[in-house]
């Protein structure tokens, strides 16, 4: 594949993704003072089973951790998952800057997804009434998916880690769609314009 053809397969896989109306929570709840600091909440609809509580999916968008692409792009994927019975969690994190040159912000990423992690439980009780929070799975694509990987992975993060849990998180699973999980080898192949290395606050750490 010619380096002109990936790059219009990548452009028109983008316009698609973006082609989607945006779909309006039930519920929106903030975690912490910055604007991006919220989690959007999704109710069941219609009944599963004998009609018991949900499921709660709890998702982390992607978009190589750059400010441009937020939780709203991936809304009609939450709407979907909550037509099909589950209660959602859709959660915002600080990016990068204003525009698309700079991907995620050290530590700030990570501070947000720990911090709306651990606010979860007691949110879903609050406004998902219909949802079991012990039945939680986490998912996340792309960007989305290497935090969903870490957030489920906070136990075995080095003793100091400010981001570190004396336990697992109490989830039932983690699907992580094409997740960035090798950070080595997305950066040797500058995968997303070197946004693993941005992501990281460049060669300082």
């Amino acid at each position: 594949m010619t380096d002109d053809v990936a790059a219009a397969r990548a452009a028109a896989e983008e316009k698609s993704v973006f082609s989607h109306a945006p779909v309006d929570p039930d519920a929106t709840a903030a975690y912490g003072d910055h604007p991006d600091q919220v989690i959007d909440f999704y109710a069941p609809r219609g009944e599963r089973g004998p009609g018991g509580p949900a499921p709660v999916v709890v998702v982390l968008h992607g978009g190589v951790w750059r400010a441009p692409y937020d939780r709203r792009h991936i809304s009609p994927f939450a709407g979907f998952v909550a037509r099909h019975g589950f209660a959602v969690a859709s959660v915002e994190y600080r990016r990068g800057g204003d525009d698309d040159s700079v991907a995620g912000r050290w530590p700030d990423t990570l501070d947000d997804v720990a911090a709306a992690l651990d606010a979860l439980p007691a949110f879903v009780r609050e406004l998902l009434p219909r949802a079991d929070p012990r039945r939680t799975v986490l998912t996340g694509h792309s960007a989305g998916g290497h935090l969903a990987l870490w957030g489920a992975a906070r136990h075995v993060l080095p003793a100091g880690s400010p981001w570190r849990t004396d336990v697992p998180a109490a989830l039932r699973g983690v699907v992580a769609l094409a997740p960035i999980a090798d950070f080595a080898i997305a950066d040797k192949l500058d995968v997303c314009g070197g946004g693993v290395r941005q992501f990281l606050g460049g060669d300082e750490h």
